[in-house]
């Protein structure tokens, strides 16, 4: 499972993330900022020391924890041990015994070197041992002291999570609320004022949220006043094609007419039995939600095999097999309109654009599977119509029945390939 990314959350642990190494970059600069000023007081102290002591070669003067001598010879041996002869004036040498890099200092040196006013040598140095340290601080152990330190910190970061989380709960409140407004929005309230949502920002957005809204609400009204009065008007002249069809049908029983003349009317009474059906389509979509018919029982099987004859003239002249397999008595509870319409655009469209070649028409339950395929073979004789053809359907028809398809939420499949187009549809 795909976890999706959150903007709250990414926020939250990236305002935690940069909080938490500002926290520990500031300490590390604190403390060394620290160290240096404890660095600085020091050597200002032993400036003043070697200015103002007066001490013979041969002997150290001890003066407030701090050592001067006029020879490096005369330093302690600690100090020799650990350091060389200074040589740079004004330049403090520090070191530390340390157990290891987490624990604190046990053990501190320092040693400076100035001239005199006179400009004798001076050599300054100050021992910080472990055991000359507070009996307070002796008796808190390292380990201790780390422990502290690092539940203040901890202590430090989940506060400062704290406040931020409050702080986003008041921000997000109102983003939750807009999120819900704009879910809610349907053709009723979406005539209302959008409620006030705290912050300008989230009103300005709700308020283009709804613009936007009525603008398509508006486009898809004046499409469906089109498409209704559309069908409306070609109703009247599609019966008119019709009525003078027949018309001409029965005149031909006195008269016959030539085989052009037949081919002709022939292709005039198909095209308007496609308009037909094409415009009740139109007007079905035009129709609102609740406009809906109730489901009813359909026996898929009938609806099939009825539509396919109905339809049988548009393979006419073409070297076109249909092939029926249909369930007996295959009785389904939906919209009898909607699926007759389905139904007849998806045999049409196989009918109409199958030259030469098999239509598989199968139904088993309330899955119907329409497959148009054209195979290689012989082509047609030249006074036929059409040559060998790749049947690949697209159409009209195609495309208003996967709207209804979608309005209704059916089961819907297309695969297209190279000489098969296979069209799925689940009625359940």
């Amino acid at each position: 499972m795909k976890i999706r990314p959150s903007l709250r959350l990414y926020f939250f642990a990236s305002m935690v993330v940069l909080s938490s190494a500002m926290a520990i970059g500031f300490s590390f600069l604190s403390v060394n900022y620290f160290i240096d000023g404890l660095d600085k007081g020091l050597n200002g102290v032993m400036l003043k020391l070697s200015q103002t002591t007066e001490v013979k070669p041969g002997e150290t003067k001890e003066l407030v924890g701090f050592n001067i001598a006029s020879r490096w010879e005369d330093m302690p041996a600690s100090i020799q041990q650990r350091f060389k002869k200074p040589t740079e004036v004004g330049l403090l040498h520090k070191t530390k015994d340390r157990p290891s890099m987490f624990s604190m200092p046990q053990n501190l040196f320092f040693v400076v070197y100035y001239p005199n006013p006179e400009g004798e040598p001076r050599y300054i140095s100050r021992i910080m041992l472990e055991k000359d340290k507070p009996q307070l601080l002796a008796n808190i152990e390292p380990e201790q002291r780390m422990l502290w330190i690092a539940i203040t910190g901890i202590a430090a970061i989940v506060l400062f999570a704290f406040f931020l989380f409050m702080v986003m709960k008041k921000i997000a409140k109102p983003v939750e609320s807009l999120r819900g407004w704009a879910k809610s929005l349907n053709q009723t309230n979406l005539q209302q004022t959008p409620p006030d949502f705290t912050y300008n920002e989230l009103n300005t957005l709700a308020t283009l949220i709804r613009s936007s809204l009525l603008s398509a609400n508006e486009s898809v009204e004046r499409e469906q006043r089109f498409l209704s009065y559309a069908s409306h008007e070609l109703r009247t002249p599609i019966s008119v094609i019709r009525s003078n069809v027949e018309l001409l049908n029965r005149l031909s029983e006195k008269a016959p007419l030539s085989d052009k003349q037949q081919l002709t009317l022939e292709r005039i009474e198909r095209a308007g039995l496609t308009m037909n059906d094409l415009t009740d389509t139109l007007l079905w979509l035009s129709r609102n939600e609740d406009q809906q018919s109730s489901p009813e029982p359909v026996n898929l099987s009938d609806k099939i095999t009825t539509l396919s004859n109905e339809l049988n003239y548009l393979l006419n002249a073409k070297h076109v097999e249909v092939v029926l397999n249909t369930q007996q008595e295959s009785v389904i509870t939906t919209d009898a309109t909607a699926c007759q319409i389905v139904l007849t655009n998806l045999i049409r469209n196989a009918y109409q654009h199958t030259q030469f070649g098999q239509v598989h028409i199968t139904q088993q339950g309330s899955k119907v599977t329409i497959v148009n395929c054209s195979e290689q073979g012989d082509a047609p004789k030249a006074s036929e119509p059409l040559a060998k053809h790749v049947s690949i359907g697209y159409g009209l028809g195609l495309q208003l029945s996967e709207k209804i398809i979608k309005r209704h939420g059916w089961v819907y499949d297309v695969n297209d390939m190279p000489g098969r187009y296979e069209v799925v549809v689940d009625f359940s």
